[in-house]
Formats: C-alpha cells, structure tokens, sequence
C-alpha cells in the first residue's frame, strides 16, 4: 500500500521515522523476491508479465531498502511504465489499472502531485468499477486523497478494503485519520480514530509492518494527548510504544517522540538526551533528528547552534531537492525564531516570512499559531504596530480556538473515563448483589438437597434389600438353568465335532480316489507306446502318471490347497489326457486381474472333475464329427478375481451335450 502517504504526514507532524527502520531479515527476503521477479521475468509473457512489473514496481516502493530514494523513484516509474504500455497493448483491463496506480505512486514519492497523477488515479477507479475490483478501488480511492477530498476519499477506501478484508490497509488508514483531525483540531473524532487504529493494528500484527503500526497509533494517540496539553498521558502513550518495540526488536524506541514531549514540560536537557539518542539511533532520519536538537537548544537560548543546524536542514533539503517541502518551511520558521532570540530582528524577519509563505504546507495549528506570534514580535520590534497587532490578533484567536477544543477533549476524557468508572462501579454492584443471591440460594439449596438426599437414601435403600433378596433367588434359578444349558451345548458341540470329522474323512475318502477308467486307460496307453516301442513318449507319460498320483495323494488329505498347486495338478491331468487323445485338442489357463495363485486356497481337485467332463463329453466326439479331422478342439480354463471372489469359467468347443449323448448311445462301451 501507499506507505509514502502515511510517512509524509508523520513527516509533518515531525514524527518521521527513518525509510530504513525495518526488519533486517525482511529487507533481505524482500531483496530475494525482488531478484527473483527479475530473472523470472524475460520468461514471462503476456498478462502475467503485466503483474510481474507491477510487483516489481511495488517492491521498489516498500520501505525495505533497495538502493537511494532517487534510485527508487526511477526503478518504481521505470516499471509501471512498462507494465503500462504492456497492459494496454494487451488490453489488459486489470494490468491497466494497478499500472496506473503504481505510475502515481512514483511520482508521489519524489512529491509530485500534477494532473497527470490525479487523472491516472481516476481512470484506475473507473476500471475498478467497470471490472468490480474492490482491491484496486480501494488502492485508487487510498492515493487519491492526496490530491483531493482527502477525508472523503480515505472513508471510500476503507469501504473497499472492508469488502477484500485489507485489515491492514483500514488500520493504516485509520492512522491518518487519527492525524488528520488532530492537526485541524478535532480531537474528540481524532481520539476515536486513534482508538481503532490501535485496536485494529493490534489485532493484525502479523508483520513488521504490522508491529510498526502499533507503535504508530500509540504515537499518534501521544500527540493528540500533546495537542490537548495531557503531557503525562503523552509520555504515557510514548513508554508503552517504546516497550512494545523492544519486546519484538523493533528499531524505533521512541527517543523523538519522549524528547519532544520533555522539551513541551519545559525539560530541555532530558529533551536533548534523548534527541541525541534518536540521532545515533536513526542514521536514516538525521534532518528530522538535527531539527528537533536545534529546537532545543533555542528553548536552552543557545540560538548559534540552533542557527547551525536549522541552517544545515534547509540547504540540505534544498540541495537535495526533497519532496518534503513542510520540512523547509519548518527550518525557516524555527531560523526566524533563533535570530528573533538574538534580536535581530531584520534577518528574523526575513525568514519568518519566507516560511509564512510556505505555511500552506502545515495544518497543524499549533505550528501556524507559533507563526503568527514570530510574525507578531518581529513586526511589533521592527516599529510596525499594525502588523503585529494584526498577527497578534490571529495568534489570540487561534489560541483561544485550540484553548477551547484542549478544554472540550479534556472534558471528553473526563466523560469518557467517568462512563468507564460508572460502568465498573455499576458491574461490581451487580457482582456483589449476584454474589449475594448465589450464596442464598445456595443455603437453600443445601437445606433442600439434605431432604431429599434423607429420602433418596431410604428409598434407596429399601429398593436395595428387595432387588437382593429378589436377585438371590433369580440367580440361583439362572445357576441351574444355566449348568443344563452348558450341558447341552457341551453335547452338540461334541455331535457337531463327531460330524465335522466323519464328513473331514469322507472329503478325505473321496479326494484320495481317482477315476478307476482314467487310471486304467492311463496304464493302457502307456502299455501301448511300449508295445509300439516309444519309449521316450511312455517314459513321459509314466513320469506325468506318477508325478500326478504323488501329488493327488499328497494334497488329498488337506482341506485347502494353494490354487498354483491345484493349477499344476490340472496341467498334468490336461497333458496325459492330450497324449492319450493324440494331441487332439489344445488347452489354455489364463489368470486374469493379477490374481495371487500363491496366496490364495481351494479344496484340492475342484476344478479337474470339470474338464474330464468337457473332455470325454464335448472334446472326445469331436473328430468323429468333423469327419476324421483331429487337433481342432479347444478347452480353454479362465480364472479371475471379483470383489474377493475367484471365478472360474471352463469353456470347450466341443460337440455339445445333446450330440454327446447321441453318440454315446451308438457305442457299445457300457463302463461305469
């Protein structure tokens, strides 16, 4: 945010702390970022290159030290330019508008406010309205009260930030506000301003900024106790800033603002101790530090070092063409004021009125009031009585203007603190008389809770010896019901192990049994391949014959075997059955899903009764139907895995049931 408008007018109000007074860490971060923002930013097109020179431009304008203040101004113009022209060639609506507001924003750091700024900042709001941009409304509406309608505007900003939840934009402003109306003298609306900016800056310490703001408001609400002559509750203000900053390692410990307020109880040489301190301690800031020395050393009426240093301020801030013109104007004024206390009145004269005619700069009217009685002594010692009655007629007046409103925020105070001790006084009555209540009803609550508790116990214990005597005799009932219960459970659980067993050994029987034709045919084909002398085939196929057997007698006495083993045991069957029919039909196991064969259990020989059907039902016939052509037939086994349930599908491409059993009506085999 515009940080440059709320220094300024700390600037003024000579309240300035140095640009440099942050965080060393976050100067650091902010330079990673900003060097970070420029490599990236060759690689960038487009909208987003657009943001990324606005956010460069903005960096430059923070106060986290990226070189001199010249060189600032430049980097911050030379960058919204671009974004500018960019933004627009792209018609880029939103880059157009923030790039406006940064182009302002440079130009009003080096103290330019022109047309070409007010009208930028103004064609920023209306494509803030026409894209509904809050943040950038409030932004806008923020820089313009710099050139116009400065409460108007600020009150606008704070209803956008408000709506984008910028609490610490709303804090900042409200800091100003706080300022504002203390410089023009309306205390009781500067004293709530400054309430909300303390508690709002409070409530969003999150940054170092954010904790600077804090020690603002406490400085803030300190010079509006100054303006309202309450140096106590000034100093007040001031130690509670200053130990707030040194909890968190802030660098402002508030030497300015504690000297200014001991030179204002007349204590010139703690005055001067801790100016002095402040000029050690702020090697950013040391105009503001000589100033305020040199304003007291002439109230110690040591006017040639006064003169020096006001001397040194003015040709320092003229050389170098600062933007802070109140500054000037505050040298002159003070220059007129060391040589009127030299009683020369000529060259006093001579300043005093050069500064009278910077005046416009200040609105502070303690400031103005000190002019017009400078003005009013020199006219009156240089012989012209008009004009010092003249000067001294407005100084009366505006006196009398800042007497009155002194007396009216001291009697707001005193208004406000009187409600407070009122509402205490009425909340520890209310207190006492609750307190008084409380310990009533508890008296009689007690007295009330040992009744019925006297008859709460009888009852209970009447209810207890009934429910025991009830309860003995229903558990020695429950006790015999429940031993023949146990008995009879005992009884089936023994009939359902004697079944669980007897069936254990039938799936035993069964599994260990074989086919008594598929052994014997086993036997005869490999009796055949030794008649016809293959011996290799016979040897394979007896090696087949009792890898299987060895295997069917094996798992036959398990419940469960691993599917890859059941898998095995089925390929051997699918071989010899293969050898026996002369490579007839072909076969094939297909796992789908990943299934785990290793980890997952079935009953042994589930699944080989399914495919000796398909083979001597379907596949067997299939040559006889296909007039003599052999090696067609297809027996295809495919297991997959389905919410925790294996299928298994078995297909062959066989004669099908219906033909089967035709041709087995024609043949004269009979076995069983």
């Amino acid at each position: 945010m515009k940080k440059y408008i709320l220094i300024t007018v700390l600037i003024i109000a000579s309240c300035l702390k140095s640009f440099s007074q942050y965080y060393t860490e976050e100067r650091r971060k902010d330079s990673i970022d900003l060097d970070g923002l420029k490599k990236t930013l060759p690689l960038l097109k487009g909208n987003e290159k657009v943001n990324a020179l606005i956010e460069i431009s903005e960096k430059f304008g923070s106060f986290s030290g990226f070189g001199g203040f010249e060189h600032r101004t430049d980097s911050m113009k030379l960058y919204a330019q671009q974004a500018n022209e960019l933004a627009n060639k792209k018609g880029y609506r939103y880059g157009i508008a923030k790039s406006l507001i940064a182009l302002a924003n440079s130009k009003a750091f080096q103290g330019i406010k022109d047309s070409v700024s007010k009208n930028n900042l103004k064609q920023a709001i209306s494509i803030g309205e026409a894209i509904k941009n809050d943040s950038i409304l409030g932004k806008a509406y923020y820089q313009l009260a710099g050139f116009e309608d400065q409460v108007g505007n600020y009150k606008k900003a704070i209803h956008y930030f408000e709506k984008v939840e910028d609490t610490g934009s709303i804090s900042e402003i409200y800091t100003w506000l706080c300022m504002q109306y203390t410089y023009t003298g309306e205390y009781e609306t500067a004293f709530e301003y400054g309430q909300k900016s303390l508690e709002l800056s409070k409530k969003n310490a999150h940054t170092a900024w954010g904790h600077e703001l804090v020690q603002w408001a406490l400085y803030d609400m300190a010079n509006l106790y100054k303006a309202a002559g309450d140096y106590e509750s000034a100093m007040s203000s001031l130690k509670e800033a200053r130990g707030y900053g040194q909890l968190r390692n802030l660098e402002w410990d508030m030497s300015d603002g504690i000297g200014d307020v001991f030179l204002l109880m007349n204590k010139p040489d703690s005055a001067l101790y801790y100016l002095e301190n402040f000029k050690r301690t702020a090697p950013g800031n040391q105009l503001g530090a000589d100033i305020r020395i040199g304003e007291t050393y002439l109230a110690m009426r040591e006017y040639g070092k006064a003169r020096q240093l006001f001397y040194h301020v003015v040709d320092s801030m003229r050389k170098n063409k600062a933007p802070f013109l109140p500054f000037i104007t505050r040298g002159l004024i003070d220059l007129g004021k060391a040589y009127a206390g030299e009683k020369n009145y000529k060259t006093a004269f001579k300043y005093a009125k050069e500064g009278y005619d910077s005046i416009q700069n200040f609105t502070d009217p303690q400031f103005v009031m000190d002019v017009y009685k400078l003005l009013s002594d020199v006219y009156y010692h240089l012989g012209e009585s008009d004009s010092a009655y003249s000067y001294l007629d407005k100084y009366v007046t505006l006196k009398d203007s800042i007497q009155s409103k002194q007396f009216l925020l001291r009697i707001y105070n005193y208004k406000r603190e009187a409600e407070n001790q009122k509402a205490k006084a009425q909340l520890l009555l209310l207190d006492k008389d609750n307190k008084i209540k409380d310990a009533q009803l508890q008296q009689n609550s007690l007295i009330r809770n040992f009744l019925l508790g006297g008859l709460f116990v009888l009852i209970i214990a009447g209810i207890f010896i009934y429910r025991t005597i009830t309860l003995k005799r229903k558990n020695e009932r429950l006790r015999l019901e429940n031993e023949l219960k146990v008995q009879q459970l005992e009884n089936e659980k023994k009939h359902a192990e004697f079944q669980r067993q007897t069936a254990e050994l039938e799936m035993q029987a069964l599994r260990a049994q074989m086919n008594p034709h598929f052994i014997f045919n086993c036997l005869s084909s490999i009796n055949r391949f030794i008649l016809k002398n293959e011996s290799k085939t016979a040897s394979n196929y007896l090696t087949r014959f009792s890898r299987l057997m060895r295997m069917v007698l094996m798992n036959s006495q398990k419940p469960l075997i691993a599917l890859e083993d059941e898998l095995e045991m089925l390929r051997l069957y699918l071989e010899m059955e293969r050898m026996r029919f002369k490579n007839s039909f072909d076969y094939g196991i297909t796992l789908l899903n990943e299934i785990d064969s290793g980890n997952i259990f079935i009953p042994p020989l589930l699944l080989q009764p399914f495919c000796e059907n398909a083979i001597w039902h379907g596949l067997m016939h299939l040559p006889a139907v296909q007039a003599g052509k052999e090696g067609n037939g297809r027996l295809d086994i495919e297991l997959s895995m389905k919410e925790n349930i294996l299928y298994c599908i078995i297909t062959d491409n066989g004669v099908g049931r219906e033909k089967s059993a035709e041709l087995k009506s024609k043949t004269a085999e009979k076995e069983k």
